[in-house]
């Protein structure tokens, strides 16, 4: 029997994840995207990738864990198809085309604070506050110490006013199941903005439909969300 559910019940999980790049030149990337997947039950979903991966590496496949831009199409339409078995987890990108940012934020640590205070805008108001006690966040590996500073000094207000103990943690995502549903998500978004490849965006509809915005969209306002009509 599957585990399921989560060893400390009282925890918010968020575990962040972030596709294209940080060159602003005409040879960087368009677009940037960030992704959250949030859980209270964490070990569902992450028990639902991890089987995914025993059947990969008992049919032959030397795996060690899922990074959408790396994965073979067969490996990708099987995540795709796990993702239909998870209903534990809500997921939100955010995304914007990089030129639109203003000067003072076309620099790595500039736009991470600037995504990251976003996404965490919406993490902390999926669930009712009184469904959990303390939250964790984890945070992709990808800043040094210096831009990790940064990336508090955005984030760190929101999850205080929450008034609720916090831990932030910077680690690979590859590292962790969920952060490899995360990466997905990420990298779906980005292929369908960057190189307008539907079909990975258009798969997730079906299963964990994702919310997302446009960060530098005056339409969408101060960081609204367009929502689905998943229930709670």
């Amino acid at each position: 029997m599957a585990p399921v559910g989560n060893p400390v019940p009282d925890t918010l999980f968020v575990f962040i994840d972030e596709s294209g790049n940080f060159d602003f030149s005409p040879n960087g990337t368009r677009y940037f995207v960030m992704a959250a997947v949030v859980a209270l039950t964490p070990l569902d979903s992450a028990a639902e990738m991890q089987a995914l991966r025993y059947r990969l590496l008992a049919g032959g496949l030397d795996l060690t864990g899922f990074h959408a831009s790396e994965d073979r199409q067969t490996t990708r339409d099987a995540v795709f198809e796990a993702f239909t078995r998870i209903s534990t987890v809500r997921s939100h990108v955010i995304y914007g085309r990089k030129q639109q940012a203003g000067p003072h934020q076309q620099n790595e640590a500039a736009l991470h604070s600037l995504f990251g205070h976003a996404l965490i805008q919406f993490a902390v108001s999926v669930y009712a506050a009184t469904e959990y006690r303390q939250v964790v966040v984890i945070f992709d590996q990808a800043l040094t110490r210096r831009k990790q500073g940064a990336f508090n000094a955005a984030v760190k207000p929101q999850l205080k006013a929450l008034e609720k103990p916090f831990h932030l943690y910077f680690q690979p995502m590859h590292a962790d199941a969920n952060g490899q549903i995360g990466d997905y998500i990420a990298w779906s978004k980005f292929v369908q903005l960057e190189r307008d490849e539907q079909r990975p965006w258009t798969t997730l509809q079906t299963s964990l439909r994702p919310t997302e915005s446009d960060l530098f969209s005056s339409e969408s306002g101060e960081n609204v969300a367009t929502r689905s009509d998943r229930p709670d």
